[in-house]
């Protein structure tokens, strides 16, 4: 089961973004970086279609043929490709029209195929949303137009992300800038809902409905980081691409406040002791690193000694890191706590 570390994730200030809904999150690290609300209930909007595509692609090969058909009474509504009912497409093609062009048609397309009927595609949906712990979602479309009941959380689709980036190649669609398919003799280009692809990032998926607001999951790895960013209920501006500078800013913002320190250098003092004729100096074998916010203090602190033991701990995380400190031919065996020797721990700066 996935759980994500909140041990450093720091809101951002008051008016960097739009929204008050937003998380980062550091895949290498396995850290969640800036949060807020990350678990209040919220709209997916189309990156519902995040779930509906992982469904296809795991229940089918990506050469499979799909003949186009809908729910009885089928009506098309919000962005859609107007897929002719009878129709062929490969699964690759169907992924491509979830996924890249975010048609709401190929969402139901997908569910007919999948399961025979939209209501027992949506019950696959919910009991596969359960088994990779999104356990704050529920879905009641394939497709993601509002509706009561319908609902999902940051912390969620993170988890839903991950899984994702781990367990498929669904990348590989959702970096594609467009696709080309041929319908009445015609055809016809498909763009990315993702404006943003230039800048870096390759996924995931785009939305937008009255409740989710503008929202995004991105996926970015440049600068030696593969960062995770996801916002929702992005001001809606006339342009509507306010996500897309929500995203920007805080991947910008995650990049700069959070990296991996140095706390310990290789040969560093770490320990050092003194009697009437010899004091010794006990180095670290090796450096310490550890990944955190930038205002985090490196400095560690003397934890406990226990025979030729010393322990430390530091501001980064619960770990505690052992010295052993071997006898020199002078130094047998001191009891710390009992004996008579200054001891002294030198702390990192």
């Amino acid at each position: 089961m996935f759980v994500a570390s909140t041990s450093f994730a720091v809101e951002l200030e008051e008016n960097q973004l739009s929204t008050e809904y937003y998380l980062s999150y550091d895949i290498d690290n396995q850290t969640i970086l800036h949060s807020n609300n990350i678990d209040e209930f919220i709209a997916p909007a189309s990156i519902t279609k995040l779930m509906t595509a992982l469904l296809l692609y795991e229940n089918s090969n990506l050469s499979d043929i799909v003949e186009i058909s809908y729910p009885e009474n089928y009506s098309f509504e919000g962005k859609v490709a107007y897929l002719e009912k009878g129709s062929q497409v490969s699964v690759e093609q169907l992924l491509e029209f979830l996924l890249v062009y975010s048609a709401n048609d190929s969402a139901f397309a997908t569910a007919e195929y999948i399961s025979g009927n939209t209501d027992d595609f949506i019950k696959l949906m919910n009991r596969r949303a359960s088994q990779i712990n999104m356990n704050n979602t529920i879905f009641k479309n394939p497709d993601g137009l509002d509706e009561t009941g319908h609902y999902t959380t940051l912390n969620d689709l993170l988890s839903l992300s991950i899984y994702i980036l781990e367990n498929t190649k669904l990348i590989d669609i959702t970096n594609k800038s467009k696709f080309y398919y041929e319908q009445d003799d015609e055809v016809k280009e498909y763009k990315n809902t993702n404006l943003i692809l230039d800048k870096g990032f390759i996924g995931m998926k785009t939305g937008w409905t009255s409740n989710a607001g503008l929202t995004f999951i991105g996926y970015n790895q440049e600068n030696n980081r593969n960062i995770i960013t996801i916002v929702n209920k992005s001001f809606v501006d006339k342009s509507k691409q306010t996500h897309f500078e929500d995203t920007k800013k805080l991947y910008e913002e995650s990049i700069y406040n959070f990296s991996e320190k140095t706390i310990l250098y290789k040969s560093s003092p770490v320990y050092r002791l003194i009697d009437p004729t010899e004091t010794k100096i006990f180095t670290a074998e090796k450096s310490y690193f550890k990944f955190g916010y930038k205002n985090i203090d490196t400095k560690m602190n003397l934890k406990n000694i226990i025979f030729n033991k010393v322990s430390y701990s530091n501001f980064f995380d619960n770990e505690i890191i052992d010295f052993k400190i071997y006898d020199s031919k002078n130094f047998i065996r001191y009891n710390f706590l009992k004996s008579n020797i200054i001891s002294k721990f030198i702390t990192s700066n």
